[in-house]
């Protein structure tokens, strides 16, 4: 039997060239989605690949797919999707579909925009509130979940229904971890993520904890969201499972490369995770 492994779809035609059989596997997964499975930095491996090593160590083979790209959005990926996705799903049958989604787009809502204009208030001048999650706009939340992120969930998932030889296959969602907001960009002198956007609005730091956690509390209820009144989505419980960040430190610290990535500390908590969670339902 051959060991796990993760290959990216690009390189795929290499692989059978050089003899790769995807029938000798056990389990075969297609990953989809931004860094958290493309890459956590330059020299850092992701997801896909320590999820492999683990399937491995378990001595269950495992050929993933990964099609993910480092800053995909939902948005993206769900405008994409009869794209590589489509074509994959419809290409070979898989026992599991892999997501991570969604990040970014709170992100990006929240650094991208002119300040006020996205996810945060702008408090530039202006009194801090005393709970730092009032930082966040209500209107620009409720906008970002119900006309971005679920229309294209929706893409993917409709798009994995109608596909004959994937029409069952489970999805499993990413469900992140809580950063540390923190000027720790990738690469080294770029902007940072959180801290950028909180600096941006004029957030003071001792609101940006409680902040973060609302965010990510916000995204993890977007994502559960995901699976209502659909069948077969399946969310992995790994927020909690990460040490934190000195929130001094701008580079790798805990289980952190940088301000959103896990490094490889992190990534060997988290694939155990998603190795139990996965193997729960198929």
């Amino acid at each position: 039997m051959p060991i796990s492994v993760a290959i990216y779809g690009s390189e795929f035609q290499r692989h059978i060239d050089q003899g790769l059989a995807p029938e000798q596997f056990r389990w075969r997964f297609l990953a989809e989605g931004d860094s958290w499975m493309e890459r956590s930095s330059a020299f850092t491996a992701s997801l896909p690949d320590y999820l492999a090593r683990e399937m491995e160590a378990a001595r269950e083979p495992t050929l993933i797919v990964n099609l993910a790209l480092f800053g995909d959005t939902m948005r993206r990926i769900g405008e994409l999707v009869e794209g590589d996705f489509a074509q994959w799903v419809n290409f070979m049958a898989f026992d599991a579909i892999l997501l991570s989604a969604g990040g970014n787009d709170f992100i990006d809502a929240a650094r991208d925009p002119e300040p006020g204009q996205g996810l945060l208030r702008d408090l530039r001048g202006q009194p801090q509130p005393a709970d730092g999650y009032d930082c966040v706009r209500p209107d620009a939340l409720r906008r970002l979940v119900e006309q971005y992120l679920e229309p294209n969930f929706r893409r993917l998932y409709d798009a994995v229904r109608v596909s004959g030889v994937n029409a069952g296959t489970p999805i499993f969602l990413n469900s992140y971890d809580t950063p540390v907001a923190r000027p720790a960009p990738a690469p080294p002198g770029t902007r940072a993520w959180l801290h950028a956007a909180f600096v941006k609005n004029g957030i003071d730091a001792s609101l940006w904890p409680r902040l973060t956690a609302g965010i990510f509390d916000d995204l993890d209820r977007a994502i559960v969201g995901w699976g209502s009144g659909r069948t077969g989505v399946h969310v992995v419980p790994t927020r909690g499972t990460l040490a934190g960040a000195d929130p001094a430190a701008a580079g790798d610290s805990g289980d952190w490369i940088n301000e959103i990535h896990p490094n490889r500390s992190g990534w060997k908590k988290l694939a155990p995770v998603w190795r139990q969670t996965i193997r729960s339902v198929i």
